[in-house]
């Protein structure tokens, strides 16, 4: 079975809200506990449908991104296996490095898939 990535930022944002110690003073087993229940419970809310799975449903599906700011992104496919991404919006389209902008500080969520 496969680790899905978004379960450790699941089980922080739990931490954090609801728990007085930061999560990165926490032991790494207790880390890792919290983890694995996040990854079932992220598991559990895709098989429900609240949440997109953490792979893509085929091939012929791209990611759309969310950033902190509302802004909706997509990756662009690519031969090489790239990580651009380009914004949706009704403006000119630039092409970004998903890398390069959550280096630069944005932080982006998986959302869901695209054709």
């Amino acid at each position: 079975m496969e680790h899905d990535p978004r379960a450790e930022q699941l089980a922080a944002a739990y931490w954090r809200n609801t728990r007085a110690a930061a999560w990165n003073r926490l032991k790494p087993e207790v880390r890792a506990d919290l983890t694995a229940q996040a990854d079932a419970w992220l598991r559990a809310a895709a098989d429900a449908g609240v949440a997109v799975p953490a792979a893509a449903p085929s091939e012929d599906h791209t990611a759309v991104w969310l950033d902190e700011t509302g802004g909706v992104w997509n990756d662009v496919p690519t031969s090489g296996g790239g990580d651009l991404v380009l914004p949706l919006v009704h403006a000119r389209e630039e092409a970004a490095s998903r890398r390069d902008l959550e280096d630069r500080g944005h932080r982006l969520t998986l959302i869901g898939w695209t054709l």
